[in-house]
């Protein structure tokens, strides 16, 4: 992850010859960071890194992103950016309303718009949450993990398999249903790639 700090300081061409540059500030404790993404001088988003200790395992999170980040291909760039520094992302989705409107009708997390994102850059597991910590627990987010086994892969899938049933018996929204299918056929060939 901190080839990636180092990347996002000096700055990364991100599109059309725009740089995406971070300013880096330190976090609650040595292994974290906080940083503040800017593109071309417009504040995009936070991203705070925790880089691991003992037994806890690394992850970032992105939040505070502006509405007209969400689904476009800006967004893309910066999910690929992230993706391979972390085996945890989460992603706070709050002014992301399509993605909002798709879990509250009751699409499996990682069929929704921006957990399909995530489940097609290899986190086979998405979680859609929100835990009070005393103000300090940010908006509604998704989690997204990365596995190397092939076992908790195949688990993954076959979870996420029955949860598109269910949702599919329950739901009424015959276009979010269409749409849950097409994200499942095509994370199909991706996860089973492997």
């Amino acid at each position: 992850m901190k080839d990636l700090i180092e990347k996002l300081r000096k700055g990364v061409e991100i599109e059309d010859g725009k740089i995406l540059k971070a300013e880096v500030k330190g976090g609650r404790f040595a292994q974290e960071l906080n940083l503040d993404l800017f593109l071309e001088g417009r504040l995009l988003l936070h991203a705070k890194l925790f880089l691991g200790r003992e037994h806890y395992r690394d992850w970032i999170e992105l939040f505070g992103l502006s509405r007209d980040i969400y689904g476009t291909e800006l967004e893309g760039r910066i999910l690929d950016l992230f993706s391979p520094h972390t085996g945890r992302l989460f992603i706070e989705y709050f002014e992301d309303l399509k993605t909002a409107e798709e879990l509250k009708k009751g699409i499996p997390p990682a069929l929704s718009r921006l957990g399909f994102e995530l489940a097609k850059r290899g986190f086979t597991y998405v979680r859609d949450w929100y835990i009070p910590e005393g103000l300090m627990e940010g908006g509604h987010k998704l989690q997204g993990e990365k596995t190397e086994s092939q076992d908790v892969q195949e688990k993954r899938f076959k979870r996420l398999e029955e949860d598109l049933e269910e949702f599919l018996k329950k739901s009424e929204d015959e276009e979010l249903k269409k749409k849950a299918l097409e994200r499942f056929k095509i994370l199909e060939s991706v996860w089973r790639k492997g």
